[in-house]
């Protein structure tokens, strides 16, 4: 009997462990591989990374002044992008170009390969803030992580130069903090979406409306921090430049990479050729009513943090008028802090990664359909939870 436990667990430990570690090694060596392999100058290289690493570039050469010109973002792109004379744009705010100067010096290859390195330390790290209250991640660890760098969205924003892993870890870091009683922290990791106030900004909301006023104190901190280092870059009206680059980005942004937006607001715009004034009124119009509804079920969820976290995560991403196809990474936080100990939360966590890949085959008929479902019924389900706890609660203080 003891024989047959010990060998069922060894099995146990070589399919929950060894094979993925083995996957994870073969994925890191691979991608090293491609990255040594593929011609810096191909254009091939980095996906979207040009954008970050030419906007280092000028942070690092010429300094902040011409951060947000056409002409300067293009010239730094030059040799990293297939489209000759064409430039990706850069609409994230200063400080994020500071944090890409600092890798400037080891050179295109060797920034991107520090980048990717990073953004995957960023999920892995996600995915272990999580063991000490997630009895899933805790037993676990390994074949939890390996399922989470593999889900197609998230993996394509490791390959293509994209952040969406950061999201991911600053969303995980303010629950985190939050349950272990550091609210100025989770206010900390809060404040840091700013560098995607798309994502920064509804979340504040939702920190206002539940009355999380150390965790607010902590990301107005944090958003002086960030402001003041945009001054000390571009001057104290450094918000405005900025805006203006965001803005130009929205309306290229909805013309080139229509066919890519994951959100409510995007997608409809996309599929109904709705024009630009039209389709951003939409999109304001559905921000601003799933705002309305996060709020509620973030009061509905006063006593469950897991519960808030989670129905944010996806939702911000389904509202933001422009999240695109790999910001669906995301809801691989929301399965994580509703997975513990529930078996159907399981199994909606192997249908979305399911649906990643699925999306992949799908996106030449359907574009981004299968993983605008997945989302909307991620979040709908998450809702599920807090409705149903908030019933349970009801009939506790009835009885």
């Amino acid at each position: 009997m003891k024989s047959d436990r010990s060998a069922r667990t060894s099995r146990q430990h070589f399919r929950l462990t060894i094979v993925p570690a083995a996957v994870l090694a073969t994925l890191v060596l691979v991608t090293m591989v491609g990255a040594l392999m593929t011609p810096e100058g191909s254009g091939q290289l980095g996906g979207d990374f040009p954008a970050f690493y030419g906007a280092g570039s000028i942070v690092a050469e010429h300094g902040y002044a011409d951060l947000y010109d056409p002409a300067a973002q293009q010239a730094a792109q030059e040799g990293h992008i297939e489209s000759e004379g064409g430039y990706l744009f850069f609409a994230y705010p200063p400080f994020v170009a500071t944090a890409y100067s600092w890798l400037v010096p080891l050179g295109y290859r060797g920034a991107y390969i520090v980048q990717m390195l990073l953004m995957g330390a960023a999920a892995t790290a996600s995915v272990l803030l999580l063991r000490p209250v997630s009895e899933t991640v805790r037993r676990y660890p390994v074949a939890i992580v390996a399922l989470v760098v593999l889900f197609q969205p998230l993996l394509a924003s490791l390959i293509g130069g994209q952040n969406t892993a950061l999201t991911m870890l600053l969303f995980v870091l303010a629950y985190r903090a939050e349950t272990s009683g550091r609210p100025w922290l989770a206010g900390l990791a809060v404040g840091l979406l700013a560098y995607k106030p798309q994502y920064g900004v509804p979340l504040a909301i939702l920190i206002v409306i539940s009355g999380r006023w150390r965790v607010l104190a902590g990301a107005a901190a944090t958003w002086l921090g960030l402001y003041l280092a945009g001054a000390a870059a571009l001057g104290a009206a450094w918000l405005g430049p900025w805006w203006d680059q965001a803005t130009a980005f929205r309306d290229t942004n909805a013309t080139v990479n229509g066919h890519l937006f994951t959100s409510w607001p995007g997608y409809i715009e996309h599929v109904t050729g709705i024009g630009s004034s039209s389709g951003q009124l939409v999109g304001l119009t559905i921000g601003a009513a799933g705002v309305a509804a996060l709020a509620l079920m973030w009061r509905r969820a006063a006593g469950n943090i897991a519960a808030r976290y989670a129905v944010a995560a996806t939702g911000l991403v389904l509202i933001a008028p422009q999240s695109l196809f790999y910001e669906a990474g995301v809801a691989a936080v929301t399965i994580l802090l509703l997975a513990n100990g529930d078996g159907r939360w399981r199994r909606v966590g192997v249908a979305a990664w399911v649906g990643g890949w699925l999306y992949l085959v799908s996106r030449p008929a359907l574009n981004t359909t299968v993983l605008v479902a997945v989302l909307t019924v991620i979040f709908a389900l998450a809702s599920i939870v807090i409705s149903r706890d908030r019933s349970a609660e009801t009939a506790q203080v009835a009885a």
